[in-house]
């Protein structure tokens, strides 16, 4: 994991910690706590999806509802979490709405702002607070969701997800001299029940073990990178 010694303890900042993807990290992750280790997981309105995981580690998780569309919601979130626990030294950014295909000449504006509050604009908060601090502790690991090779009528979601590519470069190249490295994640498209016919889908497990690198020790040269995880095909 990250430098022993800059920390007393790690503290995961988990958003979307309740999709599929956040899940699967957590089993992951949740083995490998220390006493003092905390999971702090986001949901919105589901938070019965971690209750088995905080029955596995009691007093390791700490849940969230936080409706990320609101951005009153997002501010008083992150007030409380500045408020009671130390600095993330890991910040995992999974948010998402549920996709929906829309031909682009039916393209809504008000689907797009959510999609965008959700992804993009709890990100720019999430790392506005918390980046400095962990730039002053001399190390840290931000790690945001992202995606593969854009699929037809889905410009609001390929829009936001670039941008949170931009946002990862500029931040990686602001922050390397500090210790804190900012990188996105681009499986393919996640196996759901929407995507339980597609051949190109990616099971939540098989992206953990890339995350779990890219938030190790071992990746702290590896920084402003996007890592395709999507079986080639971003080739196709």
């Amino acid at each position: 994991m990250l430098q022993e010694g800059l920390f007393m303890s790690k503290t995961y900042l988990i958003t979307g910690a309740t999709s599929p993807l956040g899940l699967a990290l957590m089993e992951r992750l949740l083995p490998t706590l220390a006493e003092g280790d905390l999971i702090l997981a986001q949901g919105c309105g589901d938070l019965a999806r971690l209750a088995s995981l905080c029955q596995a580690r009691p007093g390791f998780i700490r849940p969230y509802d936080a409706d990320f569309t609101q951005p009153l919601a997002v501010r008083a979130f992150l007030s409380d979490l500045v408020d009671t626990y130390p600095a993330p030294t890991h910040i995992i950014h999974l948010p998402g709405l549920r996709p929906i295909q829309t031909a682009y000449a039916y393209f809504d504006e008000e689907r797009f702002a959510d999609d965008r509050a959700v992804q993009l604009d709890s990100a720019l908060l999430l790392c506005k607070t918390f980046l400095p601090r962990m730039a002053q502790a001399g190390s840290g690991r931000v790690l945001f969701l992202t995606g593969g090779v854009p699929a037809a009528q889905m410009a609001s979601t390929a829009i936001v997800k670039s941008s949170l590519e931009g946002l990862a470069r500029s931040l990686a190249a602001e922050y390397a001299s500090s210790g804190v490295t900012v990188n996105c994640i681009a499986p393919g498209p996640l196996l759901t029940e929407d995507t339980a016919g597609d051949p190109a889908a990616v099971h939540p497990e098989e992206v953990v073990p890339a995350m779990l690198f890219l938030l190790s020790e071992d990746a702290a040269r590896i920084n402003g990178v996007t890592l395709p995880i999507g079986g080639g095909s971003a080739l196709r």
